[in-house]
């Protein structure tokens, strides 16, 4: 007997997952497959597995944001990534919201997903609707995917003139990478997006938008392994801070790997000093600077310089930080995938010195 339920439990294994949804209770018959997924992924929690039909919430919203970021995170294959836990652990908010302290919502700010409803509050409970929907996915997912721009005439919505002058480029890239194309010709930015909307929408975030870096403030990636920095943000701000821990590092390996076999560095007689290799290598994605050389030629002197991107400022070795990125608020983002441009309609990056 003991033998022959050992058989039939392993067998159960063995078969792919029901669905678990309540009767009474079941999302429409569009989104079921879709939302199975999601509960399967472990993107979608517990709490939202019912009530399909209701608007959802910011800090709900929020919350399958991070948990797609990070679940596309832990599918790529570095031996060291970031977890939810070590974003928490080293990078602080200055300005914290007084009325949530929920962490998936800091996570989201973190990630540049979400702004707060003014600087000290969040509103978590207030529903958002289908083009506030549309900024917070390309908040999060603009810098590593390819990001173009459908027209009016390509979307072809008849309610195309009652988006918000600010939602535009969200929803236009969005439409591009087929998260949000709206129904029966029209986008509806002002409905609120329902619970199994926006699970769907979040699933199409899995399957077509690019994530593979953690990007602070949605803007400057910052890799796992350089675990010898922390970081302040605040709305429009990402501070780096660098300090020896007094013992050879996975930071210090990646970056002396780095430095001697980058031709510049290693040709240039300079001896290897971490704080110069964190500003040329720890975020060169960000800085460009082994194409744009300003800041490589200042770091490699010791000296700092202040850097306009054009959506936004840089500024190295100033007196309380390694780096200080300022970002500008200007519609459109910023896109590596699609070539170095930046806003709505997109300009070509060209870094220029400060005096």
């Amino acid at each position: 007997m003991k033998k022959t339920l050992v058989v039939i439990l392993s067998f159960m294994l063995l078969l792919p997952s029901t669905s678990v949804f309540a009767v009474g209770d079941q999302p429409s018959s569009w989104s079921k497959d879709t939302i199975q997924r999601g509960i399967d992924l472990g993107i979608v929690p517990e709490r939202l597995q019912d009530n399909y039909a209701d608007p959802i919430t910011r800090e709900e919203f929020a919350e399958l944001l991070v948990n797609v970021a990070f679940k596309k995170l832990e599918m790529v294959e570095r031996s060291y990534e970031w977890t939810k836990e070590m974003v928490l652990e080293r990078v602080t908010i200055d300005q914290t919201f007084e009325d949530t302290d929920l962490d998936h919502v800091k996570l989201a700010y973190i990630i540049g997903s979400v702004n707060g409803t003014s600087d000290t509050m969040f509103s978590p409970d207030a529903y958002i609707t289908r083009e506030q929907a549309a900024q917070m996915l390309m908040n999060t997912i603009h810098k590593g995917s390819i990001v173009f721009y459908a027209t009016k005439e390509e979307m072809g919505y008849s309610d195309y003139n009652q988006i918000g002058e600010w939602a535009k480029p969200a929803v236009s890239a969005s439409y591009t990478l087929e998260l949000m194309q709206g129904s029966n010709g029209q986008f509806m930015p002002r409905k609120h997006i329902t619970r199994e909307q926006a699970i769907v929408t979040i699933i199409r975030v899995f399957d077509h938008a690019k994530y593979s870096q953690l990007n602070l403030r949605g803007d400057i990636v910052a890799y796992a392994w350089f675990d010898d920095l922390s970081y302040n943000v605040g709305k429009n701000y990402v501070y780096v801070s660098y300090e020896d821990e007094g013992e050879f590092s996975l930071s210090d390996q990646k970056h002396r790997e780095m430095w001697f076999t980058y031709r510049e560095t290693f040709d240039s007689g300079v001896r290897y000093d971490h704080e110069k290799a964190i500003v040329i290598y720890g975020f060169h994605s960000n800085l460009l600077s082994l194409t744009y050389t300003w800041i490589l030629d200042a770091a490699l002197k010791g000296e700092g310089v202040k850097v306009d991107y054009g959506y936004m400022t840089v500024e190295t070795f100033t007196k309380n930080h390694l780096l200080e990125f300022t970002l500008k608020d200007i519609p459109g983002y910023f896109n590596a995938v699609a070539g170095h441009v930046y806003g709505y309609p997109k300009v070509e990056v060209d870094p220029k010195p400060i005096d």
